[in-house]
């Protein structure tokens, strides 16, 4: 049970910080930008990636916009 919720708090973490590094970018929020299946493949993305979440967004951020 505790991976679970482990899993759940990483993700939840990972779209806050996406939303926000998208939101500093532009104003507005990740689902202005992209579709809830983009964040799924960003999400699994970051997994394969050993770069800090914050780091992994802001290069994303800056890919999609």
């Amino acid at each position: 049970m505790a991976t679970q919720n482990t899993v759940e708090s990483t993700w939840t973490v990972f779209i806050e910080i996406l939303s926000d590094e998208f939101t500093e970018k532009t104003g507005v929020g990740v689902y202005a930008h992209i579709t809830p299946i983009d964040v799924s493949e960003a999400y699994q993305q970051y997994q394969v990636n050993n770069a800090p979440m914050r780091l992994f967004a802001r290069e994303y951020v800056r890919a999609h916009v």
